[in-house]
């Protein structure tokens, strides 16, 4: 009889083995990017979804109530940009209520809203007997500490609180719920980068009010402009209106006008929901402009030169976006597009101003 042979089964070589390992990692290296554009478009998407029903919630607030939310900071003799850690005579602290406030029972959160004394300011609500790092339930600075998960954008990676909130620091102790929308103040700004200035301006000075007042934080040609009584900062002659903006005064058309941009909580101070000029941006700095502050010198990575930057005001109060491309607006009449960072600044800036006779379709 013939002897049987075994055959046993031959494994990888060690040359094999690395081989299957080389060739898994260069597919995983090509896949990898592939997975990470599937998800930020999907991201983008989302947020494109949340400032369509954030411009849904403003439209049917006029509906209800025949004009755009209001927003609104409400002074004696004052201006904005004092605070409570720095006293002064003439400076009278009453209401301060901004236009996402104003929208809570359109976007579903009336429980939150019927809790807000819109006669007071965070810093002197009587309910709050807690104190500024964690206030009293229900008071308006506890309610400024509430995440609002349409307000956040998903690709937004700024924490949900953040102090050193403007013009409300409260020494550095309380922190306040930040936002990745903002409301279009418009294109007229008179400070920062001689770039960004529109005093003189012929095509985006003007506003409602009064013809190249420049004034486009306290006065903006935008439809959600901040709106105060006063001053503006560093001037004695552009004076503050209430922001109650009717469509009839959307003369550029709604489907022209932006109405809600994006804002990265983490590159401005002036960013967190409840406040009236924590809630508004404007067209007349470039979209995604690099940061200009002497904390980004050449060579900074535009992501730390934001984040260094972020009390300058001045040149850092425009629009900005955690996308790699661009940012999501939303039109007066809910229409949401992506504008790139390479938009025109001349088109831009048209777009953002509800009056200015400078008319330009959103791009595409």
């Amino acid at each position: 009889m013939s002897k049987a042979f075994i055959r046993h089964p031959r494994g990888f070589t060690l040359v094999e083995l690395l081989v299957v390992i080389a060739i898994i990692g260069v597919l995983v290296g090509l896949l990898l990017p592939a997975v990470q554009a599937a998800r930020e478009a999907a991201r983008r998407m989302s947020c494109g979804n949340n400032i369509r029903q954030i411009a849904m919630g403003c439209i049917n607030h006029e509906s209800a109530r025949k004009q755009f939310p209001s927003n609104l900071g409400n002074w004696q003799r004052s201006r904005d940009i004092f605070s409570e850690s720095q006293p002064n005579t003439a400076w009278t602290p009453t209401a301060q209520v901004s236009w996402m406030t104003n929208i809570l029972p359109y976007v579903e959160q009336e429980s939150l809203f019927r809790n807000v004394d819109m006669t007071r300011d965070v810093v002197n609500d009587p309910r709050n007997i807690s104190g500024p790092t964690a206030p009293t339930t229900n008071s308006n600075p506890w309610i400024a500490q509430q995440r609002i998960a349409l307000y956040r954008c998903p690709s937004d990676t700024t924490p949900t609180l953040l102090a050193n909130r403007a013009q409300r620091v409260l020494g550095g102790q309380a922190s306040f719920a930040v936002t990745s929308y903002k409301g279009v103040a418009g294109s007229n700004w008179a400070w920062g980068a001689t770039a960004y200035r529109t005093v003189g301006d012929p095509n985006f000075g003007s506003d409602p009010y009064f013809k190249n007042n420049g004034n486009g934080i306290g006065n903006g040609n935008g439809i959600l402009f901040a709106g105060y009584l006063g001053p503006a900062p560093g001037t004695t002659d552009q004076f503050g209106v209430a922001c109650n903006t009717q469509v009839a005064q959307i003369k550029d058309g709604l489907s022209n006008t932006v109405m809600i941009g994006e804002s990265v909580g983490a590159w401005t101070d002036h960013n967190w929901w409840f406040w009236f000029n924590g809630s508004v941006a404007t067209v007349a700095i470039p979209l995604n402009a690099p940061a200009v502050c002497s904390g980004a010198p050449a060579g900074t990575p535009i992501r730390k030169g934001l984040e260094n930057c972020y009390q300058d005001w001045q040149n850092n109060y425009g629009f900005t976006s955690d996308h790699a491309v661009g940012a999501n607006f939303a039109a007066a009449d809910g229409s949401v597009r992506f504008i790139s960072n390479t938009v025109d600044l001349m088109i831009y800036r048209a777009i953002g101003g509800m009056s200015d006779s400078y008319v330009a379709s959103l791009p595409d």
